[in-house]
């Protein structure tokens, strides 16, 4: 009979248990499941969340948290490959899923006052992943598909799933009780805090930062009487483990406190103009200087595509000021792009030269190269360069629909092609299939070398994640 061991996931459960139920994780004799295990449960759950969560997809703000994220993971002395994802969601939460995903929420960027503990979030969580928590202990369990055990997750992890409404008949009556097993243990929260914080402080950043915000949070809920931040629900926060972490922070050596960077603040006002669910409060859109207004305003008309709305006058000040700020400058380069000023691509220039192989900056160029009547120069751009990333979905995403602009047969193949590609990414191989085979038959009697791509990406052996469970 096949089998399918559902792990006993320790981390970022929903409510956390109390003490006398906290599970044993310490034996020696725990094994962690394999490779391949790990990788589909992984494929599976990065679907889940692509597919059905909201998600802020915006190449500034994704670029800024996974340089956060690789710059602590570089640290850790493990060569595994994490995925960074922020989720549009208002509550104040983060996540380790399978396989080394990260999910940040976007109520949880709002949250912090500073990049140091926005950092310490996700070297906790970083510290999750490095640890095996998700994997330290498992059950075994028969005639499940790893699509239903990673879409429990997803729920419980993201924090939709209403722990009232049952998880027993969440899944349809299969009894798993995941829920309980997502609750982070003590045992795993200070082990976490541990080498969390020395990652922290090997990237650069301040060890104490960690204690601070998670200390803030439950400082915050008790004195206001506010609902508790999901966070604090999946990371319980004791006296003894603030203390603990306090004093780990104080072994390490001492980091000079930076003042916040443009950037951050500006990231923030980013997420305020995109998200559809978290927005700055009333007071602190109040105190916006006249850059940071000048900044919000043109990051909302180029979302809406409200060309009257865009003001480049106020863009060229703040980027004189901010010669080597990378948003300002990007925002500068996008609103003359789309004003079809020929200087924009002077202006991105200037950024590949100060930031070379960023994926935001080329995204964005190829954007500007298409609006300047470039199609084919956008195209060529990303297609000479995408190999150069990690995670390639935005880019796919982006000559698809460049490709789709010219609705030519060959054209649309190509859009096809890529759209797959990007399914590929984030684990859709049904899609991923469907569209391949779209491909397919539009192109049969076109290009050669787009038809030998299409049939060697249908020969590769995709694992049916729907349906396979493991022996």
């Amino acid at each position: 009979m096949t089998q399918f061991f559902v792990i006993a996931l320790t981390i970022l459960g929903m409510q956390y248990a109390q003490a006398s139920n906290l599970p044993d994780l310490g034996s020696p004799d725990l094994v962690t499941y394999d490779s391949q295990t790990e990788q589909a449960l992984g494929r599976a759950f990065s679907r889940e969340l692509n597919t059905q969560y909201p998600m802020i997809r915006d190449p500034e703000s994704l670029h800024y948290i996974r340089e956060i994220g690789h710059k602590i993971t570089r640290e850790t002395g493990n060569n595994r490959t994490f995925k960074f994802y922020i989720i549009d969601d208002a509550e104040i939460n983060a996540f380790a899923g399978p396989n080394g995903i990260i999910g940040i929420h976007s109520g949880l960027i709002m949250s912090a006052d500073s990049e140091d503990e926005l950092a310490s979030v996700i070297a906790h969580e970083v510290a999750h992943v490095t640890q095996n928590h998700l994997s330290r202990t498992y059950n075994a369990q028969s005639n499940v598909n790893i699509t239903s055990i990673a879409t429990l997750i997803a729920a419980i992890l993201v924090g939709t799933q209403d722990p009232s409404a049952g998880i027993a008949t969440y899944m349809g009556g299969m009894g798993l009780n995941i829920q309980e097993q997502l609750k982070n243990s003590r045992a795993h929260e200070h082990e976490a805090d541990y080498f969390g914080i020395d990652y922290l402080a090997k990237a650069g950043y301040d060890p104490m930062a960690m204690s601070d915000f998670f200390g803030k949070l439950s400082k915050a809920s008790q004195l206001y009487e506010f609902k508790v931040p999901e966070l604090l629900l999946t990371h319980p926060v004791t006296e003894t483990r603030l203390a603990q972490a306090q004093d780990r922070a104080s072994q390490l050596p001492k980091t000079i406190k930076k003042s916040n960077s443009l950037n951050f603040e500006l990231l923030k006002l980013r997420i305020h103009a995109l998200s559809n669910q978290t927005k700055l409060s009333p007071d602190a859109l109040s105190h916006l200087n006249t850059y940071e207004q000048c900044y919000l305003k043109n990051t909302v008309a180029l979302s809406k595509n409200i060309e009257t709305d865009l003001d480049d006058s106020c863009l060229n000040a703040m980027s004189t000021e901010y010669k080597t700020e990378k948003l300002p400058l990007l925002i500068l380069a996008q609103v003359n792009s789309a004003q079809k000023k020929a200087k924009a691509l002077t202006q991105f220039q200037y950024l590949t030269d100060l930031f070379p192989n960023d994926p935001s900056i080329l995204l964005r160029k190829a954007q500007a190269l298409a609006n300047l009547e470039n199609r084919q120069k956008a195209q060529q751009l990303i297609e000479d360069s995408v190999a150069l990333f990690n995670d390639k979905t935005l880019l796919y995403n982006e000559l698809a629909e460049l490709y789709a602009q010219d609705e030519k047969p060959q054209n649309l193949a190509y859009s096809y092609y890529y759209g797959a590609l990007a399914n590929i990414e984030i684990g859709n191989f049904k899609n991923a299939k469907h569209l391949l085979e779209k491909a397919k038959t539009i192109n049969k009697d076109y290009n050669s070398d787009l038809r030998g791509k299409i049939e060697t990406l249908l020969n590769e052996p995709f694992q049916d994640d729907e349906k396979t469970k493991e022996k």
